[in-house]
């Protein structure tokens, strides 16, 4: 979900080799293309629209296109099962991370970030909550082979991802 602790993980996961490649840039840049604001509510009103005319998997296809064949990767933004299927389907030892933290946790490190497409208010947040859990993200975070749970020091919460890294690095060797 927004703001639990991602970018983090990708730090540790990209100073242990992983490339990483965000499926949110694929939207922004395509919604950049196509005229689109640079706010939460257009951008995901943008994401969700392609959704419904190209299929559920549509970012997940786009971003794909980025990676080539790169190998140790981190996918960041999957949204919906469709997206999962793509990845499993297409490069055999994917697994799904999820990285947990309550809202309220979220909504203070959304708040300290201050992306310009961020939520500014709690009620935003909540919002686009809705909205990622009516593109199935709840089912993908309860279908996750692992899960980080971002809930103390951010010392605590890299030494978690660091440790996960390496089991997953020993994972994709052939």
């Amino acid at each position: 979900m927004p703001g639990s602790g991602k970018d983090e993980f990708i730090s540790v996961a990209k100073s242990s080799g992983f490339r990483d490649f965000h499926m949110g840039n694929t939207v922004r840049a395509y919604a950049k293309k196509n005229g689109i604001p640079s706010t939460d509510q257009e951008i995901g009103k943008f994401a969700t629209a392609e959704r419904e005319q190209n299929g559920m998997d549509v970012w997940a296809r786009r971003t794909s296109v980025e990676m080539g064949g790169a190998k140790l990767v981190i996918i960041d933004g999957v949204r919906n099962i469709e997206e999962v299927e793509f990845f499993k389907h297409n490069y055999p030892n994917f697994k799904i991370v999820a990285v947990f933290a309550n809202r309220d946790d979220r909504y203070k490190r959304i708040v300290v970030r201050n992306r310009p497409d961020d939520v500014k208010t709690l009620d935003e947040l909540i919002r686009r909550d809705n909205r990622e859990l009516s593109w199935g993200i709840a089912r993908v975070i309860a279908l996750a082979d692992f899960m980080v749970v971002n809930d103390s020091t951010l010392d605590e919460f890299y030494q978690r991802a660091a440790e996960l890294l390496e089991k997953l690095k020993t994972l994709s060797d052939p």
